[in-house]
């Protein structure tokens, strides 16, 4: 019969205390300020979405929850800070399609979307909108796919970069129907907007709820949306689908954190922004801003992210997008 030895007992001992504090650490979670770092300026879609939800977890969990807008780089300053952040729940990272397109147009990658980051929680999706100006003579999707057959080369579309959503949802949308376009990117959605309605550009995809008011003031005509189903906000706007099947595209709005987060505290995160959009007041809030809540398991949400993640490499390969 073998007698352990003392340093066997040790070795044992230290090994439970590990597991208990383990344990411990989850059953605490959060005991200290989670930080929620938006890769956007102050003030626009994505901030007001974190705000919202950041101040619901702070309800939920007891604990301060701070928004920090870290823009720039294409997204790449704010998500590269949190794939550095130390792996224990307490920072997050609001992800939208640019975080897996971005690294897409660089030779040194700040990040690979799949490999440093951990899935957390889905808040929403709102479609894009095919918008023309008024002077296009197309009044569907068909006619539309129709007049840049006939004219290649000669219309021009308005993009943020060719690998912001923009720009590659448009470049999806060219390969698909066989249009041959000229993309013109602008530093920002507002001056794009305003060169389409003045007539500069003759198209342009973008949010939803950023166009609306264009739409409805019959300042720009809608052509379709980029969902699998129609917008209650445009109902009779029919899907791009409809005319183009298999195009689909979504702006999204997640949350993840660095790789390496503990299961149970991802899912401690998951569940309690769940729980959040599931209120009729947050809810209500999302769908007037265009937004429709997702709830997602963060397994289904890292297949989304993978999905996605070769969704755009391939319209980015076959449009022989080069890394810069």
């Amino acid at each position: 019969m073998r007698i352990p030895t003392r340093r066997a007992f040790i070795a044992t001992a230290a090994a439970l205390a590990l597991g208990c504090a383990s344990l411990a650490g989850a059953e605490d979670f959060p005991a200290k300020p989670i930080k929620i770092i938006v890769p956007y300026a102050p003030g626009g879609g994505a901030d007001i979405l974190a705000r919202l939800v950041g101040d619901k977890l702070s309800e939920r969990l007891k604990q301060p929850v701070i928004v920090e807008n870290h823009g720039g780089g294409s997204n790449t300053i704010g998500m590269g800070m949190v794939a550095r952040s130390e792996p224990d729940g307490y920072t997050l990272g609001l992800a939208t399609p640019v975080f897996v397109m971005a690294p897409l147009g660089m030779k040194a990658k700040p990040y690979d979307p799949i490999a440093d980051f951990t899935p957390v929680a889905m808040i929403g999706f709102t479609p894009l909108v095919l918008v023309v100006h008024p002077s296009v003579p197309a009044k569907t999707v068909q006619e539309f796919i129709a007049l840049g057959r006939a004219n290649p080369g000669k219309l021009n579309f308005a993009s943020l970069g060719k690998v912001t959503t923009q720009g590659l949802a448009a470049t999806m949308f060219n390969q698909m129907a066989g249009i041959d376009a000229v993309q013109v990117p602008y530093k920002g959605s507002a001056p794009g907007v305003r060169d389409l309605l003045s007539g500069n550009v003759q198209y342009m995809f973008n949010a939803l709820p950023s166009m609306l008011g264009h739409v409805k003031g019959g300042k720009l005509r809608g052509l379709g949306v980029s969902s699998a189903k129609r917008s209650p906000e445009l109902p009779d706007l029919p899907t791009i689908d409809e005319a183009l099947p298999g195009y689909q595209v979504t702006t999204w709005y997640t949350f993840v954190a660095p790789k390496g987060t503990p299961t149970d505290v991802v899912e401690r995160l998951n569940h309690e922004v769940n729980e959040i959009l599931a209120e009729p007041d947050v809810a209500d809030k999302l769908h007037k801003r265009g937004l429709t809540p997702d709830a997602m398991t963060p397994e289904r949400l890292g297949h989304h992210f993978e999905t996605e993640a070769a969704k755009w490499a391939k319209v980015a390969h076959d449009a022989h997008i080069q890394p810069e």
